[in-house]
């Protein structure tokens, strides 16, 4: 492996010992990511953007925050519409969204949370979006963002309120997944009208859910504790694997890449690091060096990872 770090462009873009909450990929550009990052006050809630895969970051918005009223960027989504509408959740502060490549924010008056945890845009329908919420579980919108639909009352009191993020299949973005802070992981097959659990995590936080293909990988771990565990599914939820040996560190992230036909097991922890399983064996990255994650976004064979509080790593595997 070979490790890239960013700490020059860090220092002068200020991403070095920033907290990074949120990483997104344009799904046009290649080249193009953007990262939310947590403040310590009122208006201090930026969005970068880089154009050369992580390496140089800038904040936008004429290096504002996206608003007077926002420190946290939760969840960042890029939409495959022809403006390549960006989605910007926040903690207390609600949805922004950007027509023009984050040069300015709006805010959405008409979201019914203000706490948004993830955002997942449409694949087959570019106007379609879900958002993960503390209070109201996944809220949509079929119109990229102009009106949203929330479940009734008593679905989500029969379901769960409180979700972490949201996964799309990647073949039909009627199938949506909602990993739940307490509840374990969830199904729909109709665009989020009703639900299924899938999968119980007892005593266990689930932390990151990723969906590629067929497969689904969750990472979770005690409350309170290093104790982990990553389950994996190979046909969309219907059975699961528990995986129990993997670091206990505290799990927190999870991504899988498969390089020359070898697996690949990225897992970012609260107090470890990160650590990769490949030919049978799990090995600690010391390169990175902080211990908590808060993201992990692969494009081809480069990781982009943001730690929660010393910025972005870049790997290339």
């Amino acid at each position: 492996y070979q490790f890239a770090f960013a700490q020059i462009d860090s220092l002068k873009f200020g991403l070095k010992g920033k907290i990074i909450r949120a990483l997104a990929k344009s799904p046009n550009t290649p080249n193009t990511y953007f990262a939310g990052l947590k403040g310590n006050e009122l208006g201090t809630g930026m969005v970068y953007k880089s154009e050369d895969r992580g390496k140089t970051w800038k904040v936008v918005n004429n290096g504002l925050a996206i608003s007077p009223y926002t420190s946290d960027i939760q969840a960042i989504a890029i939409a495959r519409d022809t403006e390549q509408t960006i989605y910007a959740g926040t903690w207390k502060d609600g949805m922004y969204k950007s027509k023009d490549g984050g040069k300015s924010w709006q805010k959405d008056v008409h979201f019914p949370s203000s706490d948004i945890r993830s955002i997942k845009t449409g694949i087959q329908n570019p106007l379609l979006v879900y958002a993960a919420t503390s209070a109201f579980g996944v809220v949509k919108s079929m119109d990229g963002g102009k009106t949203w639909k929330r479940n009734a009352p008593e679905t989500i009191d029969q379901t769960f309120k409180f979700v972490w993020s949201v996964e799309i299949d990647e073949n039909n973005d009627a199938v949506v997944y909602a990993q739940t802070f307490s509840e374990g992981v969830w199904k729909s097959v109709n665009q989020g009208e009703t639900w299924t659990r899938i999968l119980e995590a007892p005593e266990k936080v689930c932390w990151d859910l990723k969906s590629q293909g067929s497969e689904l990988w969750v990472a979770a771990s005690k409350r309170g504790d290093d104790l982990s565990t990553l389950y994996h599914s190979k046909d969309k939820g219907t059975t699961w694997e528990e995986i129990s040996d993997v670091p206990q560190n505290g799990l927190s992230q999870v991504n899988v890449i498969d390089v020359n036909g070898q697996r690949h097991i990225i897992t970012g922890s609260w107090k470890g690091g990160v650590s990769i399983y490949k030919n049978q064996e799990w090995t600690k990255h010391e390169e990175v060096d902080f211990d908590s994650m808060s993201e992990i976004l692969i494009q081809n064979q480069e990781v982009i990872i943001g730690s929660w509080g010393n910025g972005i790593y870049r790997l290339t595997l």
